[in-house]
């Protein structure tokens, strides 16, 4: 998720304090690691051993999880392929620990990117019973190939070496795995901040929408597949050489759900929160095995797999956010506390403050858009017909809309429009039929084709990004005008394009008069300002072609004629508009051209005025009586001829 700092002068941080404090929790973090070995006794820190080693592991899985809403219930399969290709290559072929490290790494990660082609194109449970199998299926490879050690596994694997020093004591494993697990936090913690944290992030939050801002979903859940595996992989490296032996066990379902555990404990969406689940888990893993063979003398390995999936569901019922959850609920009452004592003052300076301001021009934002010229072919629509079954929703559509050009496309409810709109973005296939964009065909393919050509759209139901703020929605439509990947988003390295992104996304909120709202999160605005949240995302896109779906719904008058004029301006640019819209008159008043539909069918195209007299037009919105039928009949044929010739 983004976070985004206020505008108003009178609470913005110096320019290095936000950048400092995000360092904070680091150095706490890296000051605890060093201590904890000196202070705790050698049981504690060969907990602490183990809750590193997993929490590097949950670190991955919380980005799956969390950032690209995947759930995998075989997380343990990639960390048994980096421990087994580890043990294999400093026992067998006697390479080197760190060689040997990054090879394993990648291998886990390579094997992640040949399951993930076909098993991201699942959806939900699918998704999830698919990773279990694979889990499963690592299990019995290695538990029947005689290279792996069979049900033995492979042993000897010597203690790490670095610097000369041998790394053979709980103490100085600890210290040594502490590095790692920070740098994978920080890169982690960076890329949920970047340009594909927020992407992956609207992904999870509506698909369909980030889709049609450009965003490459299937493409960007594999990378984040795959990196979560590298993370799984090099745990499994660790893991390897502080057994000194690894088995199939590595691969089990127990520790799935172990690793499953922490995150969810942790708290879903928050990197940290992974290592936190770890610590929590590890301590509690413990502590359950006494406790356990306490209760039930002999019990196995199964009594405390039962255990965490009570917790698991626990977890999931009474604290769904985890440990975050409650720490965000204390942060929150502290800052609550603060902010009542001054809620006086903060009252009365707010009941004296000036009215909103009002909407600003476009300004800058359309300059950088790849514009055709203004009056040439934009979209055209040939023959689009969708059917379900014997019913046809939308029979034969045929439609022109030219660069800066307003197309309207109104009809009763049910005439199709929002069939048509569907099509067009590429939410939904046709049956039949064509859609040209700019020369190229893009009927049948995902919504981020279209919008790769500069076409990007509004919904009739909302599809707001609601875990982030008003200016984090905005700033996702920028997707398609950066090019930070994930390494660069990792490593921190896209500080000019992150400003241009953020310059761009205000433009887009002071365009809409939304500024002021721009660090509130979305959910907690009122239907029509997420409606405005929504046309403010499509119009940061710089889009050739901007398809809104009853734009004016829940708006008031003053609302309403805004954005008439922000379109009257847009379309001056040479954007194209195309927008279906139940307010006839306002349409009317706007359009350059209105085509309607009744029941599928196009029954009239034309000038605003030669609409407003058309019989058909008049017979569809009163509604038709059985003798007047062949009226739309004969009008729609008369339309299809109109517009083919």
């Amino acid at each position: 998720m983004t976070t985004a700092t206020s505008r108003v002068p009178s609470i913005r941080m110096p320019l290095g304090s936000s950048r400092w404090r995000r360092w904070v929790p680091f150095l706490v973090l890296t000051i605890a690691l060093v201590v904890f070995p000196l202070v705790a006794s050698t049981s504690m820190v060969n907990v602490g051993v183990y809750a590193l080693i997993y929490g590097l592991a949950a670190i991955g899985l919380s980005l799956l999880m969390g950032l690209a809403g995947q759930v995998s219930l075989g997380h343990a399969a990639f960390f048994a392929v980096g421990g087994y290709t580890q043990a294999l290559l400093v026992t067998k072929a006697e390479w080197p620990m760190w060689p040997a490290a990054v090879v394993s790494t990648l291998a886990a990660m390579a094997v992640a990117l040949l399951v993930g082609l076909p098993l991201l194109r699942l959806r939900g449970h699918f998704l999830a019973l698919a990773t279990l199998g694979l889990g499963i299926i690592v299990t019995v490879v290695v538990r029947e190939l005689d290279i792996t050690g069979g049900t033995s596994g492979l042993y000897g694997i010597p203690k790490p070496e670095f610097g000369g020093r041998l790394y053979n004591s709980a103490q100085e494993y600890f210290w040594l795995l502490a590095p790692f697990v920070v740098v994978g936090l920080l890169l982690a913690t960076n890329l949920v901040r970047s340009r594909t944290g927020r992407a992956l992030g609207a992904v999870n939050d509506s698909e369909v929408a980030a889709e049609c801002l450009g965003v490459d979903t299937f493409a960007l859940r594999l990378r984040v597949f795959v990196l979560a595996a590298g993370y799984a992989g090099l745990a499994g490296v660790f893991y390897a050489h502080w057994l000194a032996v690894v088995s199939p066990e590595a691969a089990g379902f127990e520790l799935s759900v172990e690793m499953l555990l922490m995150v969810v404990l942790g708290g879903l969406g928050t990197v940290w929160g992974a290592v936190t689940g770890a610590v929590a888990v590890s301590a509690m893993d413990e502590g359950a095995r006494d406790l356990i063979s306490a209760i039930i003398p002999g019990a196995s390995g199964e009594v405390q797999l039962i255990a965490f999936g009570v917790v698991l569901v626990l977890v999931i019922i009474l604290v769904p956010g985890g440990l975050a959850q409650l720490w965000q609920q204390a942060t929150g009452r502290l800052r609550g506390f603060s902010a009542a004592r001054g809620a006086h003052s903060t009252r009365s300076e707010r009941e004296g403050a000036a009215p909103a301001a009002a909407p600003a021009a476009l300004g800058g934002l359309l300059l950088g858009a790849d514009l055709p010229e203004r009056g040439s072919a934009l979209l055209t629509v040939r023959h689009l017909t969708k059917q379900y079954g014997g019913v046809t929703a939308l029979a034969q559509l045929e439609l022109d809309v030219g660069a800066g050009e307003i197309v309207a496309l109104i009809g009763p409810n049910g005439a199709g429009k929002t069939t048509a709109f569907n099509m067009i973005s590429g939410v939904l296939p046709p049956t039949s039929g064509t859609v040209t964009l700019r020369g190229r065909e893009v009927q049948g393919q995902r919504p981020h084709v279209a919008a790769s050509l500069g076409a990007t759209r509004t919904f009739q139901n909302l599809q707001v990004f609601g875990s982030t703020t008003v200016l984090g929605n905005v700033k996702v439509a920028r997707h398609l005008r950066s090019r930070a990947g994930l390494l660069r988003g990792m490593a921190g390295l896209a500080r000019s394009e992150e400003r241009a992104i953020d310059t761009a996304a205000r433009e887009a909120l002071d365009a809409l008069g939304l500024s002021e709202h721009a660090d509130r999160p979305v959910a907690d605005l009122p239907f029509g300002m997420q409606r405005q949240v929504e046309i403010a995302r499509a119009l940061a896109l710089g889009p050739a072609l901007v398809m809104l779906d009853e734009p004016m719904a829940g708006l008031s008058g003053p609302e309403r004629t805004g954005l008439s004029r922000l379109l009257r301006e847009a379309s001056a640019a040479g954007v194209a508009v195309l927008i279906v819209e139940h307010d006839v008159e306002a349409v009317l008043a706007l359009a350059d051209r209105v085509a309607v539909l009744d029941d599928g069918h196009l029954i009239a195209m034309g000038s605003p005025d030669e609409i407003r007299n058309d019989p058909a037009v008049i017979a569809a919105y009163l509604g038709v009586a059985a003798e007047d039928e062949s009226l739309v009949r004969q009008a729609a044929a008369r339309v299809e001829g109109e517009v083919t010739s």
